[in-house]
């Protein structure tokens, strides 16, 4: 089994996203997976142009020539593909949406419609399954309402959101504590979901720990 992880974010390795990212996959790789990921931020991908060659005149083949051609190979090798982003003006940031629409090239102009919802066919039968993994430098648990939505078109296996996502990267020690034990869940997760396909009761309510309450964290921020 391999799994896949591409951040959005545009700190990249440094990023809290990655942190989150690296704990999954760490957890998927001690069940015995492969594991791959890339900072999105670090290659040329360019922005769709909407011309729908990629279905009419080359089939599965863009007209962009970028980093997105590896990139694809990639994202097509991997069973479980993870897509990590943290919360920019409600929604992924737009490095991680570039790289989204770019999968164009993987659907056909073959409309598909499921419970009233449309979408493109894929050109293969694809078996993926998907994880969103996302952090908000904000309290509250509303934060992240319509990246939610964006992420439900891929109908993802398991979804990892962190609010008070500026701890993750606190030198504090308490709060690194706190933070171990919570990236210790996100570990779990990883690997819960490469030995048994998917992720335990107990590992999904504590995912919902909380690292600092509201006030605290406000404070913290200096705001």
């Amino acid at each position: 089994m391999k799994f896949i992880a591409f951040n959005g974010s545009p700190s990249g390795e440094n990023s809290a996203t990655k942190k989150m990212i690296n704990s999954f996959l760490e957890g998927a790789k001690d069940a015995g997976a492969e594991v791959e990921s890339y900072n999105l931020i670090d290659y040329d991908i360019k922005q769709c142009k909407g011309c729908f060659a990629c279905w009419f005149q080359t089939p599965g083949k863009c007209v962009i020539n970028d980093d997105m051609k590896n990139l694809l190979q990639a994202y097509q090798t991997a069973d479980v593909v993870c897509f990590g982003s943290p919360v920019f003006s409600w929604n992924m940031t737009g490095i991680l949406k570039n790289f989204v629409d770019r999968l164009v090239v993987l659907k056909s102009p073959l409309i598909a419609q499921e419970e009233g919802s449309f979408d493109m066919e894929d050109s293969k039968v694809r078996n993926q399954k998907y994880v969103a993994i996302s952090n908000a430098g904000f309290p509250g648990e509303k934060n992240f309402e319509i990246i939610k939505a964006a992420f439900s078109c891929c109908n993802p296996s398991l979804e990892i959101y962190r609010n008070c996502g500026k701890l993750l990267k606190s030198k504090n020690p308490s709060v690194k504590s706190v933070v171990k034990e919570y990236l210790d869940t996100v570990k779990q997760c990883g690997y819960e979901m490469a030995s048994e396909g998917k992720v335990s009761e107990t590992s999904l309510k504590n995912l919902e720990m909380p690292l600092m309450s509201t006030e605290e964290y406000v404070k913290f921020l200096g705001m």
